[in-house]
């Protein structure tokens, strides 16, 4: 088989894969029409870290280490730039979110990292973006507790505000074309990353920030809605901070957010494919909670709204329309996109269902600068077995089947004595690939349960 000529993901952030299939499919024509569509598509992790780490690696969080607790991508762990560089494509990454960037080592291996805050105008005063940035923890604990350095870090913060601020997706498919075009006219393949950030809180509706309430007073609660979501407030208080009417309102401008964003999503792969040599995958890293099962929890969900994504594969070589309906780990596409590269690389892949590529989901739990409470500190791995989900959260076994059409059917604890890997039936290749990765992930996650003590 021949290799790509260029190499392209793109990562619609945090988009639900019930918010794009929201009309009954994506509404995106040529993907639909030329690409392989994975419908049971689950992500490793349940924000962007840890998922798009995986993505890069093709490893569990626990193996590559960037979780809400050691936030690091391992430096010795090689990932898709620094394999594909060796194999003819310059890595080069155009990205929306800070997370995907050298503040996690998750940039590691790119050539080149080109931060939309810094190429796109800002199309809003500073004082909005001074807002919506100071909505976030890290920029509240800089203003009250300034250092030497205070200033240099609250401008970048500024700077970064205009991706909370407006739209920006056509800034960075411009980047990203520019870069492409430049590159080939050199006779040098590109390994292209894209993160989106629409589908991402605060999830334009518009090309400017807009909220959806029209009234003063729907506005101002709105206002709030936003603030909790980012903040995590309800880990630090033990009432109810949000109700579902308000995540419902959240969820609602997601889906919004995609109508905004599908159709230059299409066209931009169209034009990356059609006629071209170009390996192109569009995806979500993960998608949010909204409350699925009462949580408010966006850094410890293992529910299908947080996992399930959107995955479309356009070869290289010739379209081919295709449904893949089993359950697959989003992370495999690592070995894929490295076998088409002519890289040797493991057996686990998105293009059959096996053994070992049931979906498997961790999370751990988030510190919110030490306040998070006492019953939410815990950490969970879950698998999905045909239409089972099971999690086993701090040694406890939970069951709910797989959801319906956006639906969240709530985790129940299960027995004391029931034990889905004994009591399923479950191949004897799954089985054993299934007790190996819970017995590392209980190690690790005890490891850092511990870390301080």
């Amino acid at each position: 088989m021949a290799k790509p000529k260029n190499v392209i993901l793109i990562v619609a952030d945090s988009l639900r894969f019930d918010s794009a299939y929201q009309q009954g499919g994506p509404q995106v024509p040529y993907l639909e029409q030329n690409a392989i569509q994975f419908t049971n598509a689950r992500s490793a992790g349940c924000w962007t870290l840890p998922a798009t780490c995986s993505m890069f690696t093709g490893m569990l969080p626990h193996q590559h280490g960037a979780t809400s607790q050691s936030r690091w991508l391992k430096n010795e762990i090689p990932s898709l730039p620094e394999i594909l560089k060796p194999a003819g494509y310059k890595p080069v990454q155009v990205s929306a979110n800070i997370v995907t960037t050298d503040i996690f080592n998750v940039s590691k291996g790119f050539d080149e990292v080109y931060r939309t805050w810094d190429f796109t105008e800002s199309k809003h005063q500073w004082m909005l973006r001074l807002v919506l940035a100071a909505n976030r923890p890290r920029i509240r604990r800089m203003v009250l507790k300034p250092n030497d350095q205070v200033f240099e870090k609250i401008s970048e913060d500024l700077r970064q505000g205009i991706i909370w601020a407006q739209r920006t997706s056509t800034d960075s498919f411009n980047k990203a074309r520019k870069l492409i075009a430049e590159n080939n006219a050199k006779g040098q393949g590109v390994f292209m990353f894209i993160n989106l950030m629409e589908s991402h809180y605060p999830y334009h509706i518009a090309d400017k920030f807009t909220l959806m309430n029209k009234s003063l007073t729907g506005k101002i609660h709105e206002w709030k809605i936003l603030y909790n979501v980012l903040s995590q407030t309800f880990l630090t208080k033990d009432k109810q901070v949000l109700t579902p009417e308000d995540l419902k309102l959240m969820h609602e401008k997601q889906k919004l957010a995609w109508k905004l964003v599908k159709d230059e999503v299409d066209a931009f792969c169209k034009e990356m494919h059609d006629g071209q040599d170009n390996l192109v995958v569009f995806c979500s890293d993960h998608g949010e909670n909204f409350g699925d099962q009462g949580w408010q929890y966006h850094f410890s969900n293992v529910t299908d709204g947080g996992n399930r994504v959107p995955l479309f594969w356009l070869d290289h070589e010739h379209g081919r329309a295709e449904t893949k309906p089993y359950n697959i780990s989003a992370r495999y596409m690592f070995n894929d996109l490295l076998r088409a590269c002519g890289v040797d690389t493991g057996n686990e892949t998105l293009m059959k269902e096996a053994d070992d590529n049931l979906p498997l989901i961790e999370s751990f739990w988030y510190d919110n600068d030490g306040r998070t409470l006492d019953k939410y500190k815990y950490n969970q791995v879950a698998f999905i077995q045909h239409d089972k989900r099971f999690v086993l959260r701090a040694g406890e076994w939970m069951y709910a089947p797989v959801g319906k059409q956006g639906d969240e059917p709530v985790f129940e604890y299960v027995e004391k004595s029931f034990n889905p890997l004994e009591e399923l039936n479950l191949e004897a290749g799954r089985k054993k690939y299934l007790e190996q990765s819970i017995k590392e992930f209980s190690g690790f996650s005890e490891k850092i349960m511990n870390k301080g003590k």
